[in-house]
């Protein structure tokens, strides 16, 4: 037994806490004041994300030992919804970031090596990005390979949706080695023969630099190959599986939801023009827009309830895998269960509270300069990457037949569509 890390779920102190929120409001206030004019600019902007370095964002979950502040998952996650209430765009840029966060946490003692020097760069302020998904391949195959010859490693191949990749510091890549066996690494995202191309075309989340990444005759450092089994392809683990990265997505969904709130309560706080078949003399006394602000403030709410009890869940599997026990599969199924039933609540109401906010003002609501119009497209996004039909038939499928939720998927190309297939 070599070096033991502290265990993920201590909660950290009042004072730790008191002195984040002292030092991230601020940079929330600034994130939330660009916000507007940065996502009708598009492109990849460094300045809100070395901010929220500089501040300690990226570090939430690192070890004090480390240089981090040792909050609990649930803890962090208060800060990360504060977040993308602020900018989504920021939130899901830093998804890649936050999940290898917690699988480097989570990771037994077995790889002590790994999380020390994996914590060691976290804690000094490196963000991870990743380079998982590609176009044209086979459901379970990856295209970009790690090969060896010569006495070198190297990587060829071509990412898309890299998100995250144009903020940091390192890429987390999937790819197949020489055995063809999934393989998974990390490199410096200034390595020589990386290109990063800023190529994201749709029209939600367009500051979170998911564009695609090239790989060419890129040198591996041996150390960065990460141990086999535990790597990016590792979906059965809770820290890769889908409960971890559906629950980020929520969390930005929360996010979004009370920035509406936000912003359609200072607009009618804020309107002096009224229609003359209103309510009232006045937007913020009219018993209907009162009535309609009232409504969407519960759902949020709600969802915000839903969302809070799932970090809790999540933080009890990181812990028992960093101590090596078997957790019940079960147990696995619930968390999973949970996550998945809180994403057909959650993004719905969120979609729905963006979407009914434009009824407490007229066509002045749908002006550029205030936006309202980004919480929709961020939030309509966001819970297009992993379909609520297919999810709601998966929890039909546990309730009636007690088949366990799926904890990985593959996205591909289908058969008869792939290049020498046959088909026409």
């Amino acid at each position: 037994m070599t070096q033991t890390v502290a265990t993920p779920v201590v909660n950290s102190t009042d004072a730790t806490i008191a002195e984040l929120w002292e030092q991230l409001d601020p940079v929330f206030d600034d994130i939330l004041a660009s916000a507007p004019t940065r996502d009708a600019a598009g492109g990849i902007d460094t300045a809100p994300v070395e901010k929220l370095r500089a501040a300690g964002f990226t570090r939430l979950r690192v070890p004090q030992a480390y240089g981090g502040y040792g909050l609990s998952l649930p803890q962090a996650y208060t800060f990360f919804v504060a977040l993308a209430a602020a900018d989504s765009n920021l939130a899901q840029a830093l998804r890649a970031h936050w999940s290898f966060v917690e699988d480097v946490l989570s990771r037994t003692d077995e790889h002590a090596a790994f999380i020390h020097r994996w914590l060691t760069r976290l804690g000094a302020g490196d963000i991870i990005g990743n380079a998982i998904t590609e176009r044209g391949n086979a459901h379970g195959t990856t295209a970009t390979r790690l090969t060896h010859h010569d006495g070198q490693w190297k990587l060829d191949g071509t990412k898309y949706y890299s998100t995250g990749t144009g903020y940091a510091d390192w890429i987390a890549v999937a790819a197949t080695g020489d055995d063809d066996e999934p393989v998974s690494l990390a490199l410096p995202a200034d390595a020589s023969g990386v290109h990063i191309v800023d190529d994201w075309d749709g029209f939600g989340q367009r500051l979170t630099a998911s564009g695609t990444t090239t790989f060419s005759d890129v040198t591996v450092d041996a150390t960065e190959i990460f141990p086999a089994g535990l790597g990016l392809e590792s979906g059965d683990r809770t820290a890769y599986g889908q409960a971890a990265w559906q629950t980020v997505h929520l969390a930005t969904l929360v996010g979004i939801a009370k920035a509406v709130l936000r912003d359609g309560t200072a607009y009618v706080q804020s309107r002096t023009r009224t229609f003359s078949h209103g309510a009232a003399g006045t937007v913020r006394y009219d018993p209907q827009v009162l009535q309609l602000l009232g409504e969407l403030s519960a759902q949020v709410a709600g969802i915000e309830t839903i969302f809070h009890a799932i970090p809790p869940v999540l933080a009890e599997h990181f812990a028992a895998h960093a101590a090596g026990d078997q957790v019940p599969e079960a147990a696995i199924d619930e968390l999973y269960a949970q996550v998945y039933q809180a994403q057909q609540v959650i993004a719905p109401v969120t979609l729905e509270v963006a979407t009914k906010i434009f009824e407490v003002g007229g066509a002045s609501a749908t002006s550029q300069a205030r936006a309202f119009d980004r919480h929709w497209r961020n939030a309509r996004v966001l819970a297009s990457h992993n379909p609520l039909i297919y999810r709601a038939r998966i929890l039909g499928d546990y309730l009636v037949n007690g088949v366990s939720p799926e904890r990985k998927y593959t996205v591909g190309q289908a058969e008869s569509s792939r290049p020498g297939s046959g088909s026409s």
